[in-house]
């Protein structure tokens, strides 16, 4: 019965380590709903601001400042290229631009 209870209580303590790691199988752009189960995260690509000059480009992604080649942390996918109006982004094989002004209006 002891050997049990110490089983259970490691399973519980190693869980919410495990939580905090990305679901590689989870679409991109995805976001979770909100007031959802304990520990679910927002998971957006937020790009704010882009800055082109004649030496640089950067982009402003969910807060950081990026430049081609570079990483976006937290999400995982590489910046490809900054355009005046959208970034493009792969991760996994996957290349998908996400503009600049990406307002949704519904009717």
């Amino acid at each position: 019965m002891f050997k049990r209870t110490q089983i259970i209580i490691f399973c519980l303590l190693a869980l919410p380590a495990h939580a905090q790691t990305p679901d590689p199988t989870k679409p991109l752009n995805f976001v979770a709903v909100a007031g959802g189960a304990a520990g679910s995260t927002q998971e957006t690509i937020k790009l704010t601001s882009i800055l082109i000059s004649s030496d640089r480009k950067v982009a402003i992604i969910n807060g950081q400042v990026l430049q081609e080649s570079q990483t976006l942390k937290g999400v995982g996918a590489q910046i490809k290229k900054i355009d005046a109006d959208a970034v493009t982004l792969q991760q996994n094989g996957r290349v998908w631009r996400v503009p600049l002004n990406s307002t949704i209006i519904r009717k």
